[in-house]
């Protein structure tokens, strides 16, 4: 499958039930209803208790804004070769500023990022917010440029359009290992020998993956959520990835999980 048609089509199959924080009910839903690709209903939202609706007007097959930040990119980058990281900078505050095109939820990197550009406009007389973001969006750049094929030793540059978050790129290094490896064994295979070249923190947390294939208790061990950062997010992927046997059962399991579904 292309890496962009995986991506996005997870990101749109989770979208229907994204930030919902209550695993048991969507537990229960998942026996009743076919749980991805679901119309979005505020009826739901309300009956999980904890629960945030930030796509109230999405339709099935839409996008969350990161899943559309990819593909704006990817767009760009495809039709112009020398796309810079200001012109990457310059698409998001078009799209995302008052006016702009885009109609939806902005996350707080988004809101800082058309902040900072207000005051340069309007020549405030005002600090610019600092872009230290830890959420997945920081994997949009290494993905567009991996399904074009590209060097993606400039994903970070590119990243750093919101962020300063130095695990990213480290981050890129160890799922190119595992796209590499994949490729002449099985994917646990390919995890095992990538955990090492992961950051302290994140080592820790991975090495558990094998003695603890209960999803639920790794999260509980390891005193995860399921929210937007990356510290708790990407251990998550990685666990559903180490025990998933087929892609629909790993984004079924990813969107019963709920929080940050369509990101992660």
């Amino acid at each position: 499958m292309h890496i962009l048609n995986g991506a996005l089509a997870a990101n749109a199959a989770s979208l229907g039930l994204n930030w919902i924080y209550n695993i048991p009910y969507l537990e229960k839903l998942a026996q009743k209803e076919d749980i991805l690709f679901m119309p979005v209903d505020p009826a739901k939202f309300k009956r999980a208790g904890k629960a945030f609706n930030g796509y109230p007007n999405a339709e099935v097959g839409d996008f969350s804004l990161q899943g559309r930040i990819l593909k704006w990119l990817y767009e760009s980058l495809e039709n112009k070769e020398d796309f810079s990281e200001e012109d990457y900078k310059a698409l998001l505050v078009d799209h995302l500023k008052p006016g702009g095109p885009y109609e939806g939820w902005a996350e707080s990197y988004a809101k800082k990022l058309v902040f900072n550009h207000l005051i340069d406009d309007l020549k405030l007389d005002h600090a610019p917010l600092t872009l230290n973001d830890d959420q997945l969006v920081g994997f949009v750049p290494y993905l567009a440029l991996k399904a074009l094929g590209r060097n993606k030793d400039q994903a970070f540059e590119y990243a750093k359009v919101l962020t300063s978050n130095e695990d990213y790129s480290a981050l890129y290094h160890f799922f190119d290992s595992l796209f590499e490896n994949a490729q002449k064994g099985s994917l646990k295979e390919a995890i095992d020998q990538a955990i090492p070249s992961l950051p302290r923190h994140y080592q820790t947390i991975l090495e558990t993956i094998k003695d603890t294939p209960d999803i639920k208790q790794f999260i509980k061990d390891n005193e995860l959520n399921t929210a937007c950062s990356i510290t708790h997010a990407v251990p998550i992927i990685v666990h559903i990835l180490y025990f998933a046997d087929a892609f629909e059962n790993a984004v079924h399991l990813n969107t019963k999980l709920g929080g940050a579904s369509s990101d992660r």
